[in-house]
């Protein structure tokens, strides 16, 4: 997955609770991607706005970061559907 498809796909399925390449300071219980010198780094942030050190995944081309990145967006749309009672699952 490229940059633009990513965009898309946030878009088009409302995905929320993310930070684009540090487009905003980090924010509690959020998605996070960003680069690294020549790697990647998909990781989430706690409640209190800190990146979880352990959540952390490195990667060596952005393709393969946006798509994990992409997953976990949707994973966390799903449990807040489940939280307020919106999924039909």
């Amino acid at each position: 997955m490229d940059r633009s498809k990513a965009l898309k796909v946030i878009e088009d399925e409302q995905l929320r609770h993310y930070n684009w390449f540090h487009s905003q300071p980090v924010r509690p219980n959020e998605v996070l991607i960003e680069k690294l010198e020549e790697q990647w780094c998909v990781s989430a942030a706690g409640e209190r706005a800190c990146i979880v050190e352990t959540s952390c995944v490195y990667f060596n081309n952005e393709e393969d970061a946006l798509d994990r990145f992409i997953r976990l967006l949707r994973l966390e749309k799903t449990l807040e559907e489940r939280k307020h009672g919106t999924n039909d699952l």
